[in-house]
């Protein structure tokens, strides 16, 4: 087995775990690396786990203090097949090839995955005349199973879904996955076979752009060589751009919020059910999730790069999404809702998979507008970026005949295959047996599990999209505390410095009122 790589975060409290810690670049060795992938989101962990295939010095890293933390955590989870996208262009191709690898990928990697198929359905007389193109444009996109239906087989594949209904269209391989895993174990098996992580790290600086080894400046005066730099910055992607002056393009945050229902609203409806799309949004969906919550969104929203309100959530708009989606779904108007969130994408007015190589300078590329379809797209995008890297960047390519592809049985989740109903294992480690997270039934066991993974996270929120403690109807409400103190306790952290998202965020104030 290769080397396994080292893991930083860059993180200065003195509290916090020593051996973590980011201090000095000679933690990561002194010679350049022959790439540098910047923007740990679900395509910068593709890239890194398929580079990691071969004999390369790889280093990944990130602002944000966990992998998959910005853009890649607030989306549908939908495994998309393609059958919308617009035909001949390289979105469409990397999506329905990657669509079809997606059931192999999810049990090497152990992702929870569930191929339960998606229904589009023509609500009025307009809607019904685009019918036949949408189906016209999934047969060009090689997504050739879709089956065009009348009012009476959509109702009978799903009786809840709105009277209005005149036709439909059967997607059978559209598919529900886990967002927060796939980023995870792009990067643990990338950690595995010896990629460098560094989070908590911005890039402030690139010097020497036009040599062979170019160097860039972290926020923290680091100096860092690298002889390639692959941009996956997302939102960030054009302040990226800017400090080695790569070619103009414009990027704008645009907010799809979401509603999540509570769990016993998803036995209502098996498969995806979707609107018909326009050229800007594919409208307000009605998602199952891998979790076993129904969730309604996105909508589409468009704001300046700086606006500090993009991640908001607004009530006008998840009340007109609600109105929406509750034409796909009548009854939902009658589900809980037990939270909110909204995502960003990354919406680049030059389209969407907007990439350059060589962008400013020989050994850089740039990669933007990847927006809701990058979840679906990641493996098959990195392939690509891999194959320009070789071709047009004269990246060597020799594979590493001992790396890894794939995750052991134990790494997945415990909300996917439950810990304490094995007795032996249960027998062993005690703590499986002990619930801290009653809304997801997550045990002590998980939490713990979870701290000592590859990744070693080191915020609640990291947990959170591991474990799904705090994810529940209570949000938090009963357990979030518990779970601080299990990572102070098992990581000799001070309770005080125990974060949400990273420094900054902690959870308990360090002022106190004197009476």
């Amino acid at each position: 087995m290769s080397c396994p790589g080292k893991l930083f975060y860059n993180w200065s409290d003195k509290d916090f775990d020593e051996s973590l810690k980011f201090i000095d670049t000679e933690q990561l060795g002194n010679d350049p690396y022959d790439v540098t992938i910047i923007g740990a989101g679900v395509v910068g962990c593709a890239l890194a786990y398929k580079l990691s295939l071969h004999k390369l010095r790889v280093l990944l890293l990130d602002k944000n203090y966990d992998v998959g933390e910005a853009t890649s955590k607030g989306n549908s989870a939908i495994i998309h097949t393609g059958f919308d996208a617009a035909v001949g262009t390289l979105e469409s191709e990397l999506v329905t090839k990657a669509s079809r690898g997606w059931p192999e990928l999810a049990k090497k990697l152990k992702i929870p995955y569930e191929e339960c198929g998606a229904l589009l359905i023509a609500i009025n007389d307009e809607q019904n005349s685009h019918l036949d193109n949408v189906y016209e444009k999934a047969l060009k996109n090689g997504v050739t199973d879709v089956q065009l239906l009348s009012a009476e087989q959509a109702l009978e594949l799903e009786p809840q879904i709105t009277k209005n209904v005149l036709r439909g269209i059967l997607i059978p391989r559209e598919s529900i996955a886990d967002p927060f895993s796939t980023s995870i174990a792009f990067a643990e098996v990338a950690l595995t076979n010896g990629v460098n992580i560094l989070l908590g790290t911005e890039i402030i600086g690139v010097e020497n752009a036009n040599d062979k080894i170019k160097t860039l400046v972290t926020g923290c005066g680091k100096r860092i060589d690298t002889e390639i730099i692959i941009n996956v910055a997302g939102l960030g992607s054009r302040k990226l751009a800017d400090l080695y002056e790569g070619e103009s393009f414009d990027i704008n945050p645009r907010r799809g919020q979401f509603l999540i229902f509570d769990k016993y609203s998803r036995s209502a409806i098996n498969r995806i059910l979707l609107p018909i799309p326009t050229a800007n949004t594919k409208g307000v969906l009605v998602i199952p999730t891998i979790f076993g919550n129904l969730i309604a969104g996105p909508t589409a929203e468009d704001f300046t790069i700086n606006d500090n309100a993009v991640a908001d959530t607004t009530v006008e708009q998840l009340q007109a999404l609600l109105n929406g989606a509750s034409k796909l779904y009548p009854g939902l108007y009658e589900q809980p809702v037990i939270s909110t969130f909204s995502g960003v994408r990354c919406n680049c007015s030059q389209g969407s998979y907007w990439i350059r190589c060589n962008d400013g300078h020989q050994g850089i590329i740039t990669v933007s507008g990847i927006r809701s379809t990058g979840f679906t797209s990641s493996p098959a995008l990195a392939e690509y970026l891999i194959s320009e890297l070789h071709e047009k960047l004269g990246l060597n390519l020799e594979a590493n005949p001992e790396a890894i592809d794939s995750r052991s049985e134990s790494s997945w989740p415990g909300w996917w295959k439950r810990p304490y109903s094995n007795n032996e294992l249960v027998k062993e480690f005690p703590e499986y047996g002990r619930v801290v997270c009653y809304c997801e039934q997550i045990s002590h066991g998980e939490i713990i599990q979870q701290l000592d993974s590859p990744l070693k996270p080191r915020t609640l929120d990291a947990l959170k999209r591991r474990t799904r403690a705090q994810m529940g109807r209570c949000q938090g409400f009963d357990c979030m505390v518990n779970v601080a103190e299990i990572v102070s306790n098992h990581c000799n952290i001070p309770l005080n410095k125990i974060t949400k998202r990273g420094p900054g965020s902690e959870i308990i104030s360090t002022n106190t009122l004197q009476y």
